[in-house]
């Protein structure tokens, strides 16, 4: 390796190493008033033991318990609403500008906020998952080829989540509407990626419609990946993350563009 081969491979991981310190910041301010992030992640664990144990009592094999416990744990690693508030409010209120001037890349520093997002979302949301799980008898059974696929589907759970928060804050801002914007985004990404609802419970013409879907791919797709599928089942998630996080982040160059012409 020369020279000039090495000085840019310093940059980029000086780069990377830099965001993840941002990511980790941005994460510990999530988490540090840790009264209030203990009682949310209390809260949470009891609303999913109590959804468990309904399925439970539905389906005493507990399969539908199983394949649940493996979506929430996939939708916890989307952790969308934390960037879709951070940019909303942020460039409502104008302090967006001050966030995204700091950094060298304004994008980068976003999705460093996405990540801390995520991290938030599986720290609030897995203990709750795994409680649930092993009180009612459902922990997920997956071969160690299974469980390495379905953690790398996680990270493109993460990416697709980021495409669609970055799309609906986008819309957000455009139609003022922020909050709004972020409760509806929720509720049809946890009733359409299965992480609140099964989908093969769902009626066959509503499953049709379901997985022509992207949401989907937050949680179902990683659940068939787990559970016997192929490196082949994970292509139409990386399409859609990449295609989504694509159009988020074309979405967002306009709009910090025009914060900098306003911004001077």
């Amino acid at each position: 390796m020369n020279g000039s081969d090495a000085q840019p491979r310093a940059v980029s991981e000086a780069t990377a190493t830099r965001l993840l310190h941002i990511a980790a910041i941005l994460a510990r301010e999530r988490i540090t008033p840790a009264w209030d992030f203990i009682m949310s992640s209390l809260g949470s664990a009891v609303l999913l033991i109590a959804q468990f144990a309904f399925l439970r009592g539905l389906d005493p094999s507990s399969d539908t318990l199983r394949y649940l416990a493996l979506a929430r744990t996939a939708f916890a690693f989307s952790g969308g609403q934390h960037l879709e508030r951070f940019l909303i409010d942020g460039y409502m209120s104008g302090s967006l500008m001050m966030d995204v001037i700091t950094p060298i890349n304004p994008l980068a520093f976003i999705v460093a906020r996405s990540f801390s997002g995520m991290l938030a979302s599986a720290a609030a949301t897995l203990p709750g998952v795994l409680m649930g799980a092993l009180l009612l008898g459902g922990m997920p059974r997956m071969s160690w080829p299974g469980a390495a696929l379905y953690a790398i589907s996680l990270i493109f759970v993460w990416l697709a989540s980021t495409g669609i928060a970055l799309i609906s804050s986008a819309i957000g801002v455009a139609l003022k509407q922020g909050e709004a914007a972020v409760q509806l985004r929720v509720f049809i990404t946890q009733l359409a990626s299965g992480a609140l609802i099964p989908v093969y419970l769902y009626p066959e013409w509503v499953q049709r419609a379901i997985r022509a879907l992207p949401f989907v791919h937050l949680a179902d797709t990683s659940v068939a990946i787990a559970r016997g599928g192929s490196v082949s089942s994970m292509y139409p998630q990386i399409i859609w993350s990449a295609a989504l996080l694509g159009i988020g982040i074309a979405l967002w160059r306009r709009r910090l563009a025009r914060l900098d012409v306003y911004g001077g």
